[in-house]
């Protein structure tokens, strides 16, 4: 099938796209970002992202993708055109939709009767009838829209394409719902027979919907990892102040089958492109509709409390004040996997260092360019060596697996400190003992009184 991903060079349009390629499919992926699209076309992808490479270079050589800039040409006989443009929150916390809204005045004067535009950004309720009134408005005619949300996490996020655990489809008619059936047919039951060579999840759950079920399937799915996220942070600053140890509260938790284990890990909060945008997005369209979503700003403030949190625990482990205290930082991405350092805690937690004296010394094994330029008064390192080099104090805040298996007796020689505070838990607190450190972590210690 003839496909088009608009905003192909971003997150989730650049993996939709590179996905439907590998399964066969004719795919233009457009964007206005040249540069990007300069590189993806040569195969190098400007994200990072596990498999991407390969999968990208692959599809190039099969001839089954191409990168461009000219949206009149990559609409040119498509029978889906997927949107994936970004929609950023403003300061209220309302999406930003400007992007789409190009997008649609620009397919009004290009599109061909007959196509379906399926909506892949996480947009509020009431967007896709606009789009579809831009596009009547401007004559485009006998056009569909339909939102068909990514459940994509960065990190893994061809590796979800193809295992994907549901396919949310609202399509305006039946033709719309079976060419996405056909489009999707290697996912769904009867199309086992389909492209045996790739690795991918067959028998896939397809929920076909109405249109604001469908929206807010994508909003409630991030607002309850988010909330989940802010509840075992509550937990864990309990436990700290009680005396108990969070871990063990959590693995306990977790044996419950109606809770599950997943998403029970204290850290430094939840951070991203998605899950605080989309949080903020939904409280939103609930207040503009009449309704004051309590609980889930709560889930909000809390993942600002433990950013504060986090800041105070650094404060009290260098003697109250950080001026003059150099802090080594390991970990800038929002997760590992990613070079992604949009709206990651990591990066709010130095700029709140650097703002209180500190000196901060930065390491992360993808994300240090990206970080830099939103960091410029740290120090970037090479290594997580050369960032504990003189350090008063280690931040572990992105639970990269590369930071587990450190030589923290080399570690330890290099500091001046002797704490290791784990952002995340994810470290084995004796083999740090062992090497004369003192590790601290979120959720454990002595009573606070």
């Amino acid at each position: 099938m003839r496909i088009t991903v608009i905003g192909g060079a971003g997150y989730v349009g650049l993996i939709t796209a590179v996905g439907f390629a590998q399964l066969g499919n004719d795919v233009v992926a457009v964007d206005i970002n040249q540069e990007a699209v300069n590189l993806l076309a040569t195969g190098r992808p400007i994200i990072h992202e596990e498999g991407l490479e390969t999968a990208l270079n692959a599809v190039i050589s099969a001839g089954t993708i191409r990168f461009t800039t000219d949206l009149v040409d990559s609409v040119r006989g498509a029978r889906v055109i997927f949107v994936a443009v970004g929609t950023p929150p403003h300061e209220d916390g309302s999406p930003n939709v400007t992007a789409l809204r190009e997008v649609a005045k620009n397919l009004a004067a290009t599109v061909e009767s007959g196509t379906i535009v399926a909506i892949k950004s996480t947009v509020p309720i009431g967007t896709v009838s606009e789009i579809e009134e831009t596009l009547a408005f401007h004559g485009a005619s006998d056009i569909e829209v339909i939102f068909n949300p990514e459940f994509l996490s960065e990190g893994t996020a061809l590796k979800d394409f193809f295992h994907p655990n549901r396919i949310i489809l609202s399509a305006s008619s039946p033709r719309a719902a079976a060419t996405m059936r056909e489009l999707y047919a290697p996912f769904l039951s009867g199309g086992g027979h389909l492209h045996p060579e790739i690795d991918m999840k067959r028998d896939v759950l397809l929920v076909e919907t109405g249109i604001e079920n469908a929206q807010i399937i994508k909003y409630a799915s991030n607002a309850f990892l988010a909330t989940r996220i802010s509840f075992v942070n509550e937990i864990a600053s309990i436990c700290e102040h009680l005396g108990a140890d969070v871990s063990m509260v959590m693995k306990g938790l977790g044996m419950d089958p109606r809770i599950g284990s997943t998403y029970l890990s204290p850290g430094i909060g939840f951070g991203g492109p998605c899950l605080e945008k989309d949080l903020q997005a939904l409280t939103f369209s609930a207040a503009i509709h009449g309704y004051k979503a309590n609980f889930l700003e709560a889930a909000l403030r809390r993942n600002d409390d433990q950013v504060n949190h986090i800041i105070d625990r650094a404060l009290s482990m260098c003697g109250g004040s950080l001026s003059g205290k150099r802090i080594a930082a390991l970990g800038l991405a929002f997760k590992p996997g990613t070079n992604d350092v949009r709206s990651s805690l990591s990066v709010r937690i130095i700029d709140r260092l650097l703002n209180l004296g500190a000196q901060v010394a930065m390491h992360d094994p993808v994300a240090i360019a990206e970080a830099t330029t939103l960091l410029p008064a740290a120090e970037p390192a090479a290594t997580p060596y050369a960032a504990a080099s003189g350090a008063d104090l280690l931040l572990v805040l992105t639970d990269w697996p590369e930071y587990k298996n450190l030589d923290w007796a080399k570690i330890a020689a290099s500091l001046r400190g002797t704490v290791i505070f784990d952002g995340w838990n994810s470290l084995n607190p004796v083999t740090i003992e062992a090497a004369g450190l003192a590790y601290h972590s979120v959720g454990t210690g002595a009573p606070i009184v």
